[in-house]
């Protein structure tokens, strides 16, 4: 660990420098399949619930929580490490960006949904990649992450697991859970974090959305050329 100073001043200079707020063309076309996208939020916790409920705000229970992530490795391949991260944290920064404008600044946390489906040898990152992710949720986002929800668990994917699992803290760990694979115990854990009319019919749910490239990134305020964010293994060498 490091002094919490140095910490704020390091996250400081790696967003000046990465602008994971922002996308390229290259970055908006490598995610032409929705390998992750936000959309919708989870249920708010106990606390929100109770003061909406008191407050009679109808509204704030629909639409407090935590920003909903939908990750499904299995629809890509990783052809390119530094498109497929920055596509991973430009989606993670929207999330914590929305979660707290929603929540009046009070919390700006994310719930990521895993779908394993499909996943398999070509469609897994590299552990070297996975571990520089982590360490860039570690070091720049810390206790942003909410539940990491993992359906539809197959071998690849619980091997990857095995392996990054040790380069994890004890805290996310236990932010960890797998729904189970059936249809009606996957319904049943899903409904303790997202209501039902924003479950994908994927999952099991109501909501049929279809991820169309154009209208998701249609709004994106920060477009850059790509020579824009190139120079960000130069200047911080270390997060390469």
């Amino acid at each position: 660990g490091c002094d919490g100073e140095v910490s704020v001043l390091h996250t400081l200079e790696w967003r000046e420098k990465y602008k994971p707020w922002c996308v390229t063309p290259k970055t908006i076309q490598y995610n032409k399949n929705g390998f992750i996208y936000r959309r919708g939020n989870s249920r708010p916790g106990p606390r929100k619930r109770l003061e909406a409920e008191k407050a009679k705000d109808s509204e704030s229970l629909s639409t407090a929580g935590h920003a909903l992530l939908f990750y499904r490795p299995g629809v890509t391949t990783v052809e390119n490490p530094d498109l497929y991260g920055r596509v991973m944290l430009n989606a993670i920064d929207s999330a914590v960006a929305d979660s707290l404008v929603r929540n009046k600044g009070e919390i700006g946390r994310f719930n990521i949904v895993f779908d394993c489906k499909g996943f398999g040898s070509k469609n897994a990152p590299s552990i070297a990649n996975v571990k520089l992710l982590f360490r860039y949720l570690q070091d720049h986002f810390p206790d942003r992450l909410g539940v990491l929800v993992v359906a539809n668990l197959g071998g690849m994917a619980q091997m990857l697991f095995k392996m990054v699992l040790p380069f994890v803290t004890e805290d996310v760990r236990a932010k960890i859970h797998v729904i189970p694979n059936d249809e009606e115990g996957r319904r049943e854990m899903l409904l303790q974090f997202i209501d039902e009319d924003k479950i994908p019919t994927w999952l099991g749910g109501k909501d049929d959305y279809e991820f169309d490239v154009k209208e998701y990134y249609k709004n994106e305020k920060c477009v850059l050329k790509e020579d824009e964010i190139s120079n960000f293994l130069i200047d911080m060498p270390y997060h390469g």
